[in-house]
C-alpha cells in the first residue's frame, strides 16, 4: 500500500505506513510562482536540493513547487481497436438479429403460406395438438411462431430482437476486453522499468 510522508519536529523526512499529525501538510502560494508545501505541525518547508527531498525554513525558489496533474494513458492502441470492433459487432448484431430470428423460424417450417408438411413446425403442431386434446391453443408456442412466420415479428418483437442482439454483442465484447486486459497485464508483468529507482521526485520530469 501507499505510505505517508512524515515531517518530524527536527525537519527530518520519513515515509510511514501509519498516519499521524506529522503527515499533515498545507499549501501556500509562493511569490516565485507556484506553491510552498509546508508541514502543518512544524512549519518546515518541503524542499529539493537537486538530488532529493529535504526540508528548509527558507521560502525561496528551492522550496517552490508546481503541481501538474498528469493522467497516464490507460487505453492501449489494441484496446482502442477492440472497442471499435465491439461497437461495430454490437450494432451489426442488433440489426441482424430480427432477420436471423425470422430465418430460423422460416427454416423450421413456419412460413407465410402456413406450416410446411414434414417440417419441424409440423411435428411441433402435432405434439401440441395431442397434448391439448386435439387442437392448437391460441397464444401457444406453435401459434405464436406461425404468426411470426406469416406476418413478421411486429414492432415490439423487432425491437426486442434488436435489443437481444445488442446484449449479445456487448456481452461478447465484455468477455473479449476482460481476456485482453488479462493478457496485457501478463505481458506487462516484469517489464516495468527500474531506472527511476531512488530518483528524486522533484526531478520527475527528467525520469526515463
Amino acid at each position: 500500500g501507499g505510505k505517508y510522508l512524515i515531517c518530524t519536529n527536527g525537519g527530518k523526512l520519513k515515509a510511514s505506513h501509519e498516519w499521524n499529525g506529522e503527515a499533515l501538510w498545507k499549501l501556500e502560494y509562493s511569490p516565485h510562482g507556484g506553491i510552498f508545501i509546508i508541514s502543518r505541525n512544524h512549519d518546515w518547508h518541503l524542499s529539493c536540493n537537486g538530488q532529493g527531498l529535504e526540508t528548509s525554513l527558507n521560502k525561496g525558489i528551492g522550496q517552490t513547487w508546481i503541481l501538474e496533474p498528469i493522467m497516464p494513458s490507460t487505453i492501449s492502441k489494441d484496446q482502442k481497436s477492440m472497442y471499435k470492433k465491439i461497437g461495430i459487432a454490437t450494432v451489426a448484431l442488433s440489426v441482424a438479429m430480427p432477420y436471423a430470428i425470422m430465418g430460423i423460424i422460416s427454416s423450421m417450417g413456419f412460413t407465410a403460406g402456413g406450416i410446411s408438411a414434414g417440417s419441424v413446425a409440423a411435428g411441433m403442431m402435432s405434439a401440441e395438438a395431442i397434448a391439448s386434446g386435439g387442437g392448437v391453443a391460441a397464444g401457444g408456442t406453435v401459434a405464436v411462431l406461425q404468426s411470426i412466420g406469416a406476418s413478421g415479428l411486429g414492432a415490439a418483437g423487432f425491437a426486442g430482437a434488436m435489443g437481444a442482439g445488442g446484449v449479445i454483442g456487448a456481452s461478447g465484447g465484455v468477455v473479449a476486453m476482460a481476456v485482453m486486459g488479462k493478457s496485457e497485464e501478463q505481458k506487462n508483468e516484469g517489464t516495468s522499468s527500474s531506472s527511476n529507482t531512488n530518483m528524486a521526485y522533484c526531478n520527475w520530469r527528467h525520469w526515463e
